[in-house]
């Protein structure tokens, strides 16, 4: 069998439809469900997201579009070396000696949980004989936080940096070649980067993929695998995929469901965020589907009023800040957001959720001052 270097795929902005087909093909041996038809070849060669050189203005235009998007070369230096673009050795290097010896990783195989010591998910990552998966090891406040440089996956984020579910939720990424994250959502918008390895995600929104079949693990009942059909995910107007590589960096929108399936073995990182250009959009959202991480007590932190509240004051500190810091916290494609039809009050009227929801009212009326 011919091998395949999927990091070197990833990286290309033009798919042939051979190459096209080897990725998905690969994804199909450890999920039968994304089995690429020829039928289906040209619809899900137009759903690709491909890769761009990085700039804050595509990124903020992206949330605007409620889009999906990769970038080639975020700015993502290694804080104490000489290389500012971490390697996979390096990294795998300091994720094994980042941690307290007490710390322990929550490691997927299969369909069972068990809980690791960090070098011993290193050493079964590197001998790469057995299926698994690590989402949600938070790096917060170790060695490994101070010697991978990622703020800039955070300076533009409404939501406090933490690990609480109201958080930015900062995580390695750990996985096997062959681990299969199951379709999900996360409720925030999240970003991913990878030091080493590629995985495909596929991502349709959450509604549009309930309304036609297509389920989601944290808002239906599942048992087993959510229902996924391929036939259906590339017949949805919102359906998008991304394969990610090396130095690669996504950013997807929090109305979005996904499915990730590792074809190498992988070492990256996550985290959540809330973007003013695409704030509105996620009150919308939370308005539809209430967060799975939020609390009913509207003065806990960890709720939609304390993250609303929390964006307003950064709207009025932008009032008095310079052009630059506007800009970078995207405050022209916020009011780009605010022209939109569908916040009119006449349109927001017909929707008696939207009209009659506090939070979306307070940070509409906030931002449209400053506007």
């Amino acid at each position: 069998m011919e091998q395949v270097s999927y990091g070197s795929l990833a990286k290309k902005a033009r798919m042939s439809a051979r190459e096209m087909r080897q990725v998905w093909d690969a994804a199909a041996q450890f999920d039968e469900t994304v089995t690429m038809t020829s039928r289906l070849a040209g619809r899900l060669a137009a759903k690709r997201i491909e890769p761009m050189p990085y700039a804050r203005a595509p990124l903020f235009e992206r949330m605007l579009l409620r889009e999906p998007s990769l970038f080639s070369n975020f700015p993502l230096p290694e804080g104490e070396a000489a290389d500012p673009r971490p390697s996979g050795p390096r990294v795998a290097q300091e994720i094994r000696a980042g941690f307290p010896r007490a710390k322990r990783a929550r490691v997927r195989v299969r369909q069972a949980i068990e809980y690791l010591p960090i070098p011993g998910v290193m050493d079964r990552w590197a001998r790469a004989r057995s299926v698994f998966g690590v989402t949600d090891l938070h790096y917060i406040g170790t060695r490994f936080d101070d010697r991978v440089d990622t703020r800039n996956l955070n300076n533009f984020n409404l939501l406090p940096r933490g690990t609480q579910g109201f958080q930015s939720q900062d995580s390695l990424v750990i996985s096997s070649r062959g681990a299969i994250s199951d379709s999900h959502s996360d409720d925030h918008s999240g970003s991913n980067h990878c030091f080493t390895g590629a995985k495909l995600w596929l991502l349709w929104d959450t509604l549009e993929g309930l309304e036609n079949g297509v389920e989601d693990a944290e808002h239906c009942e599942v048992y087993g695998r959510a229902a996924f059909d391929l036939a259906a995910f590339s017949a949805m107007r919102s359906s998008r995929w991304i394969f990610i590589g090396p130095g690669q960096t996504m950013f997807i929108p929090g109305n979005l469901t996904h499915k990730v399936i590792t074809l190498e073995k992988y070492l990256g990182l996550g985290s959540f965020h809330a973007g003013l250009p695409g704030f509105v959009d996620l009150l919308i959202r939370w308005t539809q589907l209430r967060p799975i991480w939020a609390s009913t007590a509207a003065d806990h932190p960890c709720s939609v009023e304390f993250l609303t509240r929390r964006a307003i004051r950064k709207i009025r500190d932008l009032a008095e800040a310079g052009r630059s810091e506007r800009h970078r916290w995207g405050l022209p494609h916020l009011k780009m957001r605010l022209q939109r039809p569908d916040l009119e009050p006449a349109v927001l009227k017909q929707n008696s959720a939207l009209a009659d929801n506090p939070d979306l009212a307070a940070f509409l009326a906030a931002a449209a001052r400053l506007a």
